[in-house]
């Protein structure tokens, strides 16, 4: 069995991105699997979505813009079946994921930045500003192969939430660079609104991310649209997985 975890909170995304993500998940996936969803309002999520409330789920006492989405994290110490992943509401999957979310891993497997230049990234800027090149929209781990970074958290708690904003970076800092991560191949996934200049589908890839904070922040004059805002293949698609 496959345990697979999405969150959703507050206002910015509606049901229907929790119901299209689980209808891509039921064509992509040629395994059993369940699909819960944490969130502080179920309305509208189909009966098939397992629910876990999100106001009792965060085990971190620290303000919400430290570490933001820390609450992933918790997932480590939650499940420890065979085969685990979380995945962002804003993930287009468009081929099929089976060998990704069933081939075992000692180290938890994020997706790597490739569309970023890596000569410009900046090593030791921990806070606000810096470049991060591993990103948690995607991941997996075996077993109980995630539960020492729950942990290590837990334990180093004080220092980690005093210098990291962003769970991306905290990640990307204190355990990527000492090889306690792994990353997907490139070509997996791809940024439909930073590493796709015409919008298309990128042949070969299977996900899609359609995360936005970063252009929007940075002030790129790209266009950077969430999925219910997109037109041609990518809205076509997501709207079949209603089905």
């Amino acid at each position: 069995m496959i345990n697979i975890f999405t969150f959703k909170w507050g206002d910015k995304y509606s049901c229907d991105y929790v119901n299209r993500l689980y209808g891509s998940l039921v064509k992509h996936i040629d395994a059993p699997f369940k699909f819960h969803c944490i969130t502080d309002d179920k309305k509208g999520i189909r009966p098939e979505v397992y629910i876990i409330d999100y106001n009792s789920f965060d085990r971190f006492n620290y303000p919400k813009d430290r570490v933001f989405t820390r609450e992933k994290l918790c997932l480590f110490n939650l499940s420890h079946e065979e085969h685990n992943v979380w995945i962002d509401l804003d993930v287009l999957i468009h081929d099929n994921i089976t060998e990704l979310v069933t081939t075992k891993s000692t180290k938890p497997k994020l997706i790597f930045n490739y569309w970023f230049d890596l000569q410009k990234r900046t090593m030791f800027n921990y806070g606000r500003g810096a470049s991060c090149h591993i990103n948690s929209s995607f991941v997996y781990w075996s077993s109980d192969s995630g539960q020492w970074l729950y942990d290590y958290t837990q334990e180093n708690s004080e220092k980690i939430f005093f210098t990291y904003n962003s769970l991306d970076k905290y990640l990307f800092y204190q355990h990527y660079w000492k090889d306690r991560l792994d990353t997907w191949d490139e070509g997996i996934a791809y940024n439909y609104n930073y590493d796709n200049a015409l919008n298309e589908k990128k042949v070969g890839h299977k996900i899609a991310l359609f995360n936005t904070s970063h252009i929007r922040l940075n002030r790129t004059a790209k266009d950077a649209l969430e999925l219910h805002e997109t037109k041609g293949w990518a809205k076509e698609l997501w709207e079949s997985y209603d089905a």
